[in-house]
């Protein structure tokens, strides 16, 4: 009993090990996602709108121009964060959390079986104890039922003694 709660234990062990290596690696891949379009924002922002806004200022006017190249920038960085929240959990996770949770259904069994276990020996224990509470009070009364057959026996003896004996 013992070795199957030890090994559902090391199982589960593993498979919350293995979901928190996923989920960290999920963790890492968003955060580099969100940093390259943060740079990448900042770099189209700083180099792109310098020369897109030289090219537009000749024919759209200064205003225009800048507002053309914002716009261009944002949706860039838009689609990138987009791209990087969409990112899930490869089949990694489905397998991991089906077998951190049949560990968790193999312990819950394993402890309903101690429990059963352990509530059988608490009514043996409790049985024990009214026996010897029983003949601790009533000595005669607990001996008497066994020792009744052998004691009718050795009586009848005795009496097919004595009337042998008088005859």
């Amino acid at each position: 009993m013992m070795d199957s709660v030890v090994r559902n234990l090391r199982v589960l062990w593993r498979a919350e090990s293995i979901i928190a290596d996923i989920r960290f690696r999920q963790m890492m891949t968003r955060s580099s996602l969100r940093g390259a379009a943060a740079l990448l924002g900042l770099f189209a922002y700083f180099m792109g709108n310098l020369a897109v806004f030289f090219a537009l200022d000749r024919t759209l006017g200064s205003v225009w121009a800048a507002a053309i190249i914002a716009l261009g920038n944002l949706v860039v960085a838009v689609v990138l964060l987009v791209f990087a929240e969409k990112s899930k959990p490869g089949r990694e996770m489905e397998l991991a959390l089906e077998v951190r949770n049949s560990a968790i259904q193999a312990l819950e069994g394993d402890a309903e079986a101690i429990q059963e276990q352990l509530t059988e020996l608490r009514d043996e224990v409790r049985g024990m104890k009214q026996a010897v509470v029983g003949f601790v009070r009533h000595p005669i009364d607990s001996v008497l039922p066994s020792m009744l057959v052998p004691l009718a026996g050795a009586v009848i003896k005795n009496l097919k003694k004595s009337a042998a004996s008088e005859s």
